[in-house]
C-alpha cells in the first residue's frame, strides 16, 4: 500500500535526479520505508502501466507523465475501471462545488465522470430537490458558475454527510482524491500529517475507522475556508474552548494560514476532532455525560432485567464512546455504520432496548438518534451481555483482539469469540499503536479486521461474523490451534467422503445435498438467538391472572409470582428477593405507565425461564410512593443476561406504543391480552 506521505513526490521537480537524503528529507520516512515505498510504486507502474522510472536505490529519476499515474497507485486500479453510480456522482458534484477550487460547469462534471450531458443534468436536477428541501440552492450563474446558497452551517453539515455517502465505496472515494488534486496533489498528506502531529503533541486517542473519511472532509472544508469562514455560537465555543481538543485544533488551523478566519474555524474543527476522539475523564467539562453514560447502564438494568457486574469499567467504555457520539448527534455530523443492518439482525431484541434506554440521552440532545449511533451503543451493551457469561473452563491458550474501528465494535467481537472458543483467554482487546508494546510470549494466537504483520498465528474476521463465517474460523482455528489432528470435517469433505458410496434420488442434486447439510451444520452452529422465546411464548394463559382485591404492592408481587411458583420455576426464596430488591434500591422495576417488572438475580432462586402478569382492578403505590402507582405486574424469572431478552424487546416495544399500552391497561380478559401480546 502507498503510504500518504508519498504524496511529496508531486512536489519534486520531475527534469532532476535527487539522491535517497533528498528523498528522506522531502518525504518524511526514514531510508528503509522510503526505499520500500519507491520499490514498490517501481514495481507497479512497470508492471501494469508500463512506466518507468528511474530508481536504482539510491537516486531517483522521475518523468514528466508521473502525477498521472498518482490515483492509479493509490487504488491500484485504472481511472477507466471506475464507474459513479448516481448517489456517488450527486455526492462528489455537491463537494465539487462546496470546495470552490474552480469555477465548474456541466461540461466540467462531464470530463470529470466521464458521462453524457443528459446524465449530468438530470443528476443536477435531483440533487437540487433534494438540496431544496434542506434549505440550499445549487444555483449556477456565468460569471461564477455552479455555486451553493444558503446558512453556511447547514451547508457544511450537508457537506459532511455527501463524504460519508462518497466514502463508502472505492470509487466514491477514488472521486474524493482526484476532486481535491486540482487544488494540490499534497494537500491531503499536509491534513493527514498535521492532524496526528496536533493529535500526537496533545496525547489525544483518536478511533482510527473514523478518521479517514475526516481527512477528506478536511480538506474539501479548508478549501472551502478561503472563502467563506463560519462562527460557532457563544455557547459552542465557551464548550470547546475548555476541551483539551481545542489546543490541537489551533494548532491544525495554525498550518492553513489561507484560512479567511482561522480563529473561528479553531472553533469549528475542534468540534469536528471531537466527533473521531475517544472521550477523557481530564476533560471536566464532559462531566454531564458521564452523568448520562451512568443513567444509560441503569436504564438498560431496568428495560432489560440484568445487573452488570463490571459496572465501573462498562461506565468507562460507555463514556468514551458517548463523547464522540454526543458531538456527532448534536452538531449533525453523519456516521457510517455499515454494520448496522447485521446489527439488527443479529442483536434485534438488544437493539430495541438500547433505543429506549438511549431516550434520555437524546432528549438532552433535542436531536433524534440515527440508527447508525444507535447500532454502536447496542454492540458496546452486547459485547458487555456477552463478557458476563461464566465459562467454567481451563483456559490453554491467550489471544489479542485489534479491532481499530472502536471500543464497541472490539467489545462485540471480544464478546462472539469467546462463545465460539472457550478454551481460549481473550484477556486483551487492543489497538494496533498498543500491540508492539506487547510482549509476544503474552498471546498465542491475534483476531483481527485487519491484515497485521505478525509471526503469531493470526484470523482476519468481520467485527460481526455471519454464521457460514463462524464456520469456517472455527473450522481453521480448531485445525490450527486447538486439537491438531482432530477436526470437524467440512461440508464438501462430508459429501465427498459420502458419494461413493450411496445413490441419489431422481431430482436430487449434489449441489442440492450440499445446502441441505450445509444448513443443517449451519443450524448446531446458530447462537442461542433462535433459542430466545417470544413473549407470547412465556406469557401464556396459565401465566396471566386478574384481580379485582384490594392489596398492598408487596402482595400484589407475591401473587404475580404465584404461577412460576406453582409451575416450579421459581423457590419462595426468589419472591422474597424481588420485594427486597425494591425495598433496598427503590422503584426501579416501574418501567411503564403503571407497570412493573418485579425480578432478582438468578441466582435468588430461578430454576427455569418464565414470566407472569398480573393485572389488578385496584392500583397499588410501590413503596407508598403515588407517583409509582402500579396496576400491571410482569414478574420475570430470568435464567442469564439473555434467554429473556427477545421476549422483553417485545414487552418494550408494546409499552412504547401508546395505543397499545392503552389496550393493554384497559384489557379486561385474559384473552384480549394474549391477542395483544401475539
Amino acid at each position: 500500500m502507498i503510504n500518504y506521505r508519498m504524496s511529496y513526490l508531486m512536489s519534486l521537480d520531475f527534469d532532476k535526479k535527487y539522491d535517497l537524503q533528498e528523498l528522506v528529507d522531502k518525504i518524511d520516512l526514514n531510508e528503509e520505508e522510503l526505499m520500500g515505498q519507491l520499490d514498490t510504486i517501481k514495481n507497479l507502474l512497470s508492471k501494469s502501466y508500463n512506466l518507468e522510472i528511474q530508481w536504482n536505490g539510491q537516486t531517483l529519476f522521475l518523468p514528466k507523465r508521473f502525477p498521472d499515474y498518482w490515483l492509479p497507485l493509490q487504488f491500484e486500479k485504472k481511472e477507466e475501471d471506475i464507474y459513479y453510480n448516481e448517489g456517488e456522482r450527486q455526492a462528489l458534484i455537491y463537494l465539487l462545488t462546496f470546495s470552490m477550487i474552480e469555477e465548474l460547469s456541466v461540461f466540467h462534471f462531464q470530463e470529470f465522470f466521464q458521462v453524457s450531458k443528459n446524465t449530468i443534468l438530470a443528476d443536477i436536477k435531483k440533487l437540487r430537490l433534494d438540496l431544496k428541501e434542506q434549505n440550499i440552492l445549487f444555483v449556477y450563474s456565468r460569471k461564477n458558475g455552479f455555486y451553493l446558497d444558503g446558512k453556511e452551517e447547514q451547508i457544511r453539515i450537508v457537506a459532511h454527510k455527501m463524504v460519508t455517502v462518497a466514502f463508502t465505496t472505492t470509487a466514491g472515494r477514488w472521486g474524493l482524491s482526484k476532486g481535491l488534486l486540482n487544488k494540490s496533489y499534497r494537500l491531503q498528506a499536509d491534513v493527514k500529517r498535521n492532524f496526528y502531529k496536533a493529535i500526537e503533541v496533545n496525547e489525544l486517542v483518536v478511533v482510527p475507522s473514523r478518521v479517514e473519511e475526516t481527512i477528506y472532509f478536511m480538506s474539501y472544508l479548508l478549501c472551502r475556508g478561503e472563502h467563506y469562514s463560519f462562527s460557532t455560537k457563544e455557547s459552542e465555543q465557551q464548550l470547546v474552548r475548555c476541551l483539551h481538543v481545542f489546543q490541537a485544533s489551533r494548532e491544525f488551523v495554525r498550518e492553513f494560514p489561507q484560512l479567511k478566519n482561522a480563529e473561528y474555524e479553531a472553533d469549528y474543527f475542534g468540534l469536528l476532532f471531537m466527533t473521531i476522539i475517544q472521550g477523557e475523564i481530564r476533560d471536566t467539562s464532559l462531566e454531564f455525560l458521564l452523568e448520562y453514560a451512568s443513567k444509560m447502564i441503569h436504564e438498560m438494568e431496568r428495560l432489560a432485567a440484568i445487573e452488570f457486574k463490571e459496572f465501573r469499567k462498562l461506565l468507562l467504555n460507555l463514556f468514551y464512546h458517548l463523547v464522540p457520539a454526543y458531538f456527532r448527534i448534536k452538531y449533525h455530523f453523519t456516521l457510517s455504520n455499515v454494520l448496522i443492518d447485521e446489527i439488527k439482525e443479529q442483536y434485534g431484541e438488544l437493539f430495541t432496548l438500547t433505543k429506549i434506554a438511549l431516550r434520555p440521552f437524546q432528549e438532552y440532545t433535542k436531536t433524534i438518534i440515527p440508527e447508525s449511533e444507535i447500532g454502536y451503543f447496542t454492540i458496546l451493551f452486547g459485547g458487555e451481555i456477552g463478557n458476563q457469561r461464566q465459562l467454567d473452563r481451563l483456559v490453554r491458550y491467550k489471544a489479542l483482539v485489534v479491532c481499530p474501528s472502536g471500543i464497541s465494535s472490539s467489545l462485540i467481537m471480544q464478546s462472539e469469540l469467546k462463545e465460539l472458543f472457550p478454551t481460549i483467554d481473550f484477556k486483551s482487546t487492543t489497538t494496533i499503536q498498543q500491540l508492539e508494546s506487547i510482549a509476544e510470549t503474552d498471546y498465542d494466537v491475534i483476531f483481527s479486521t485487519i491484515p497485521i504483520q505478525s509471526l503469531k498465528r493470526h484470523y482476519v474476521i468481520n467485527p460481526i461474523m455471519t454464521q457460514l463465517e463462524k464456520n469456517q474460523l472455527i473450522r481453521s482455528v480448531q485445525k490450527d490451534v486447538l486439537i491438531p489432528g482432530i477436526v470437524a470435517p467440512s461440508v464438501d469433505e462430508i459429501l465427498a467422503s459420502l458419494l461413493p458410496y450411496i445413490q441419489l434420488k431422481e431430482g436430487v442434486t449434489k449441489e442440492k445435498l450440499y445446502h441441505v447439510l450445509n444448513r443443517k451444520m449451519m443450524k448446531k452452529l446458530k447462537s442461542k438467538e433462535d433459542e430466545k422465546p417470544m413473549l407470547s411464548d412465556l406469557l401464556t394463559k396459565d401465566m396471566i391472572q386478574l384481580s379485582d382485591e384490594e392489596m398492598t404492592w408487596e402482595e400484589a408481587i407475591v401473587l404475580s409470582a404465584k404461577p412460576l411458583k406453582d409451575s416450579d420455576k421459581i423457590t419462595d426464596n426468589y419472591i422474597e428477593a424481588m420485594i427486597d430488591k425494591v425495598k433496598d434500591y427503590g422503584p426501579f422495576i416501574h418501567i411503564g405507565k403503571s407497570i412493573a417488572l418485579p425480578h432478582a438475580r438468578p441466582e435468588d432462586g430461578v430454576k427455569s425461564l418464565g414470566m407472569s402478569l398480573l393485572k389488578l382492578t385496584h392500583p397499588v403505590n410501590l413503596l407508598e410512593d403515588e407517583k409509582h402507582e402500579i396496576s400491571i405486574f410482569i414478574c420475570l424469572a430470568a435464567v442469564d443476561n439473555e434467554m429473556h431478552l427477545k421476549a422483553l424487546a417485545s414487552l418494550t416495544k408494546i409499552l412504547s406504543n401508546k395505543e397499545n399500552l392503552e389496550q393493554l391497561l384497559n384489557a379486561k380478559t385474559k384473552q384480549e391480552i394474549i391477542e395483544l401480546l401475539e
